[in-house]
């Protein structure tokens, strides 16, 4: 069948109109898609961003930081806080509800309205840091003056959000500070760590070293908004988790007297429980106030940072200082030489009140090394009660600084012993080969008879001598120091962790030996360095060792520069469960019986009590 010619111009006609419209059609299809696609794909967060600003608001519900108690924990109601919280009201934002720059602009005119220094606010919305989505804390610990101010302006501050939260309060304030720590805003470390900025983390102590147990699990609130742009009712998303509560093994009594006895003096003591490794009590001075580094007076708290730095205040001189442990040495080298089977305990030598090393080389004259008293024949026993250093000389000389050395290492002098808090620094303990390498010089008898006093390049710490010190009680197994008894959820009060004592190290040392060790320490009590002091009816029988460490003063009595040790334990003869063992180290104190026995005085006073009045708790 043939078209005509009119026919055929006409299907033409309609059939590149058809192919146009299809055209058209199609085109049309493929610009949705591609929409779709740039909405969805390569545009879709920030369409999503903004759609969170229209229809809702979440809202970050800070969960309680845990709180912390002493030993003698019963329940929340009926125990001793050491750390508790109180309520507090903070301002935030969320900048992703804000338009580009206005979040800038309302804090800048926010200052103003509140009458707060400039910038500081606007400083802390513009932390490159900080997530769009993340809240920020502008303004902490604010008070109902300011949330009435804030309320004047309602319309222009609507975005901003008042929350309550938890404020910290250290309730031993300074006497614990070395304990507890501190909290505060979170670093930049924090930060890209994954921490809130509304989460305030530990900073010290053990707010630092358990933050991830206190700090407890937020909720989030959400604020959804109607057609009509009124909030409906808010709906909790997800409830917080209270962070758990610590239970420590210090006594904060015992604390309190520890932190008293120390009165204005530059050292630490660390009262502990041998037979299980638990701390009564740690104090280190100077201190410093976490509740005025945690709080809202900028000024007061600059004035405190600037004391703390001047006195190196946050130095916990417990376990984070080291020191030649003088006289409180000997007993380690009376130890290694029995051990060592190269005295008796009964060998006695001759104290003329100095001692004289013959030179070895013709063109250098002999060594002079003095002893404070002059004691004529010494036992062993004896030459511990008095702290005869002329004993000693001969004694490590005799012995050779190997065994001494190697026997430091036995007790862990140069090692860290694990204790929950941050800072520890392990002691040092010199060997013939570091001095080698350090000065190109070999050893000497003199870096001996110093070695054999505790002096010379030997250093340790006072946590790292209180172990030592715990063998001889305990017949030589050493306990973990540690703060943290128990770990109890905060909702239910059960126990969710108990911290069982574990072994450190176990010495096999001869019961012998032993009892030899322990008689002289008694008798530095008894009749020796320290009986003025603790050798007292209305004491529990104390068995210690003092120690004075002399440095380099040729005026070192009338310029106190020498500083003072004491180690002892009580009662002397008793079961391990009712032994305190006490350390104490004094900056400048003159001498172990003068500036650092009186300290330990008040603290076995108080504990001579207990056990008279048979108040001893676990």
């Amino acid at each position: 069948m043939f078209r005509t010619i009119t026919e055929s111009r006409n299907y033409d006609r309609t059939r590149s109109r058809l192919l146009f419209f299809l055209f058209i059609i199609l085109a049309g299809f493929f610009i949705i898609i591609f929409k779709l696609i740039t909405i969805q794909i390569i545009n879709g967060n920030d369409y999503y961003q903004k759609s969170q600003r229209i229809i809702r608001k979440i809202v970050t519900f800070s969960a309680p930081r845990g709180e912390i108690f002493d030993r003698h924990y019963l329940s929340r109601e009926h125990s001793n806080r050491m750390v508790s919280n109180a309520i507090r009201l903070s301002l935030v934002v969320i900048p992703n509800h804000f338009e580009k720059n206005e979040l800038l602009e309302k804090s800048q005119l926010l200052e103003i309205v509140l009458g707060v220094k400039p910038g500081s606010i606007t400083e802390r919305v513009t932390d490159v840091n900080l997530r769009s989505n993340d809240e920020i804390v502008i303004l902490d610990n604010i008070d109902f003056i300011e949330i009435s101010k804030i309320s004047d302006y309602y319309l222009l501050f609507s975005k901003f959000i008042v929350k309550q939260s938890a404020l910290r309060q250290y309730l031993l304030g300074e006497a614990a500070a070395h304990i507890t720590g501190y909290i505060g805003p979170p670093d930049t470390r924090d930060l890209q760590a994954g921490i809130k900025s509304t989460n305030w983390v530990g900073k010290n102590g053990i707010e630092k070293s358990y933050d991830e147990t206190l700090r407890g699990d937020d909720g989030e609130v959400v604020q959804l908004k109607t057609g009509t742009s009124e909030n409906a009712e808010p709906h909790v998303f997800k409830n917080f988790t209270p962070g758990n509560n610590l239970i420590l093994t210090i006594d904060a009594e015992l604390q309190q007297i520890a932190w008293g006895s120390l009165g204005d003096k530059v050292g630490a003591i660390i009262a502990l429980k041998p037979e299980s490794g638990e701390i009564m009590a740690l104090v280190s001075k100077p201190s410093f106030n976490p509740n005025i580094l945690i709080g809202d007076d900028t000024e007061l708290r600059n004035k405190h940072l600037k004391y703390i730095h001047e006195n190196f205040s946050e130095l916990n001189r417990a376990i984070s200082a080291k020191y030649p442990p003088a006289s409180t040495f000997k007993p380690l080298v009376a130890l290694t030489a029995i051990e060592e089977k190269q005295i008796p305990s009964g060998k006695s030598y001759y104290c003329s009140g100095k001692f004289v090393v013959k030179s070895q080389y013709a063109n250098l004259p002999d060594s002079t090394f003095h002893c404070w008293s002059t004691h004529g024949d010494n036992s062993l026993i004896s030459a511990l009660a008095v702290s005869c250093s002329s004993y000693f000389y001969q004694l490590g000389l005799d012995l050779g600084a190997e065994p001494i050395i190697r026997y430091s290492g036995y007790f862990k002098l140069n090692s860290l012993t694990g204790i929950d808090i941050p800072g520890e620094i392990p002691g040092f303990v010199p060997t013939t080969a570091w001095k080698e390498k350090q000065y190109n010089q070999r050893w000497f008898d003199g870096d001996t008879i110093n070695l054999s006093i505790g002096q010379g390049f030997l250093e340790t710490t006072l946590i790292g001598m209180m172990n030592f010190y715990s063998a001889i009680v305990t017949g030589g197994m050493v306990y973990q120091p540690h703060l943290v008894k128990e770990i109890h959820f905060a909702d239910t009060d059960e126990v969710r962790d108990k911290i069982s004592p574990r072994v450190l190290f176990e010495l096999p040392i001869n019961q012998n030996t032993l009892s030899t060790i322990r008689s002289g320490l008694k008798k530095v009590v008894q009749d020796g360095t320290a009986s003025k002091i603790l050798n007292r009816p209305y004491l529990v029988p104390i068995a210690g060792k003092t120690g004075t460490v002399q440095t380099r003063s040729n005026d070192r009595f009338a310029n106190k520069t020498q500083h003072a040790w004491f180690i002892g334990y009580g009662p002397a003869d008793s079961d391990p469960d009712k032994v305190l063992l006490v350390g104490v180290f004094v900056e400048k104190g003159i001498g172990g019986a003068i500036g650092a026995a009186p300290v330990a005085h008040d603290i076995f006073s108080s504990w001579s009590q207990r056990i008279k009045k048979g108040k001893l708790l676990d």
